[in-house]
């Protein structure tokens, strides 16, 4: 296992940041669901539907 600091993790986490556009602090990377279940996707839809009908936007957007 191979141990860094906390520094250094955010280091890591900067890098990352500044390769996919990211700025602030307030963010959720988007799941790629490559592993997700049917069922799992069935509610992620209908929690989007959901969100859409009151005209707002899911709080953790995701890839169905």
């Amino acid at each position: 296992m191979k141990r860094i600091t906390l520094e250094q993790q955010a280091q890591v986490i900067d890098d990352w940041k500044r390769r996919s556009g990211i700025t602030g602090r307030d963010y959720v990377p988007v799941n790629g669901g490559l592993r997700r279940s049917a069922a799992k996707r069935v509610l992620l839809r209908e929690i989007a539907r959901d969100a859409a009908a009151r005209g707002i936007t899911p709080v953790f957007p995701a890839r169905f």
